[in-house]
């Protein structure tokens, strides 16, 4: 049927409990608490990975609040495929601002 060709969007946070967002799920439920940073950076890539692969080929309105490692590792884990939106949260108008990941 036509409505076949349409893909799901979904609204998607890093880590959950964090920061309230407008969010239907998020990559991470806890983080790796064990370990330096350059320890947790192929964890965090693995389950960022295992993520992608488990919503196929949806597009993804990724909502961006701070930690930076795992912003990274979700987008090494990603890589050059389309269909990735990061939403920043933007002070000055109290909303988000989309950038197209490319």
């Amino acid at each position: 049927m036509w409505f076949s060709v349409l893909k799901q969007v979904l609204k998607v946070g890093l880590i959950e409990g964090r920061h309230p967002m407008p969010v239907d799920e998020y990559v991470f439920e806890t983080l790796p608490r064990e370990g330096s940073l350059a320890e947790k950076i192929p964890k965090l890539t693995d389950i960022a990975n295992s993520w992608i692969e488990s919503k196929g080929d949806a597009k993804i309105d990724l909502y961006v609040t701070g930690m930076t490692p795992v912003l990274t590792a979700f987008l090494r884990a990603w890589g050059n495929k389309a269909g990735l939106s990061l939403l920043h949260y933007d002070a000055s108008n109290k909303d988000y601002w989309r950038e197209e990941w490319k």
